[in-house]
């Protein structure tokens, strides 16, 4: 067993993804009590914030509200992780004034962090519209051109990024569009690290493992949850499930995991309480050795 993994999920089993900004405490009360059960009633290590939610709703997750995740991490003694703002940003944007937008939304994201200790800032490289666009273009010498632009502005961002997040600490996410062996000169050059999603991995065919065996010096954080994967007749990929509920074979993971002695933050990403203790009960049997002794 790898003893040294240290396992945490997110909050958005206990939060959604919406907040109300007309009831501001209560929103704030809930954040606070779904970090506190996570750590209390779950015995988690560690929790990972979305900053998304900084940024979509700052008169609720404002500087204060931050300030007191920092005495809660104090007085709980986890370990968190930050998941860097993404919706509607695009760091690979051709219009240029979308990407500095993005990473000075990126930048403001960090400065409210600052109050705690944080393992590691995921992020997302790729937005929502150049996947699409990507995606769209069959014409290859059209998509090449696009692709060079694409990843031109990605290294203008991850530079400025990494003027205000140590590059050890921050990790780029694979996503479920384009490859992910695009961004990989980009880490190297900077010196970042890796989020491995294995749903999103899913949508492009899975092989986490073989992923591992690539990546995985560069692989700092994990994000686990099941998934299905596409099929020949036109069946989507479909992530976020419950562990046990799709194709991943967690326990095939966890001992790569243990093999490579890992010793980063595996995020469970599951959207309800039901699913995240659905998949703890099934880590938790791998972790305690029971089914590997069945």
């Amino acid at each position: 067993m790898n003893e040294k993994l240290k396992l945490g999920s997110t909050v958005i089993p206990f939060t959604g993804w919406m907040v109300d900004p007309r009831q501001p405490e209560k929103e704030r009360e809930c954040h606070f009590q779904a970090m506190r059960r996570l750590v209390e009633e779950f015995n988690l290590q560690v929790v990972e914030l979305s900053l998304d939610f900084g940024l979509l709703y700052p008169q609720v997750m404002d500087a204060a509200f931050y300030r007191r995740v920092a005495a809660l991490q104090r007085e709980l003694g986890f370990a968190c992780t930050i998941h860097l703002p993404f919706l509607w940003l695009d760091l690979t944007s051709l219009n240029d004034l979308i990407r500095q937008a993005s990473v000075e939304s990126v930048r403001r994201a960090v400065e409210l962090a600052r109050p705690f200790q944080v393992e590691t800032f995921v992020l997302h490289l790729w937005g929502s519209t150049t996947a699409q666009i990507t995606h769209i273009i069959t014409d290859k010498v059209l998509q090449r051109n696009l692709l060079t632009g694409v990843l031109q502005q990605a290294d203008r961002s991850l530079a400025e990024i990494c003027a205000f997040v140590e590059p050890w600490a921050l990790c780029v996410e694979n996503l479920e569009t384009l490859p992910f062996d695009l961004a990989v000169p980009l880490l190297e050059r900077y010196g970042s690290g890796i989020c491995l999603d294995v749903g999103h991995l899913a949508w492009q065919g899975g092989g986490e493992l073989a992923f591992l065996e690539r990546h995985g010096e560069w692989v700092r954080e994990i994000h686990l949850h099941d998934a299905v994967l596409p099929s020949d007749r036109g069946k989507r990929a479909r992530d976020h499930l419950p562990l046990g509920q799709g194709e991943l074979d967690h326990e095939a993971l966890l001992r790569k995991l243990d093999e490579i002695g890992f010793d980063g933050c595996v995020i469970i990403e599951n959207n309800s309480e039901a699913d995240l203790r659905e998949s703890l009960g099934k880590l938790r049997l791998w972790l305690t050795g029971e089914t590997r002794r069945a």
